[in-house]
């Protein structure tokens, strides 16, 4: 009886993960992004990202699991930084892994068809042009970021 209800509880999952995902990025949803403004920012101090941008991989066909696309800008610079994440369901949403072991975060759909990015503890690190970023998961107000839906054709 204990095997059956263990099974049980097992097979909504796959339904369940590949609902998260494509709820996440439908068609239309080809972008995420957040621009913080002078206000929001004279606000939180510690705050270095300006800009955060989340897409899927060109070419990306959204299901259970995808590859997503990050890119940030920071105060006082001009060059931006980017990352890649390989995303797989979890229980709230998705847990996305940077990649080259570039630390981690999880998305989690909200309102309106938002995102909410959470930091992992371990961070997120990011490549530029001429140097590297890490944003902390543990300090600072860089751990987490609601993104709004937008068009490609605005996505920074």
């Amino acid at each position: 009886m204990r095997k059956l209800i263990g099974m049980l509880v097992l097979l909504p999952m796959p339904v369940l993960a590949q609902t998260s995902a494509t709820a996440m990025f439908p068609p239309e949803a080809s972008c995420f992004q957040r621009h913080y403004d002078a206000a929001h920012l004279a606000q939180h101090p510690q705050q270095t990202v300006t800009d955060i941008s989340l897409t899927p991989a060109e070419g990306q066909q959204v299901s259970t699991s995808l590859v997503v696309d990050i890119a940030v800008h920071l105060r006082g610079k001009s060059d931006g930084y980017v990352g890649s994440a390989y995303c797989e369901p979890d229980a709230a949403g998705l847990f996305c892994g940077m990649e080259g072991d570039a630390g981690a975060f999880t998305l989690t759909l909200r309102d309106g068809g938002a995102l909410l990015l959470k930091v992992d503890p371990r961070g997120m690190s990011f490549e530029g042009d001429q140097d590297f970023l890490t944003v902390s998961g543990t300090s600072g107000d860089d751990r987490a970021f609601l993104m709004y839906p937008v068009a490609a054709a605005d996505c920074f």
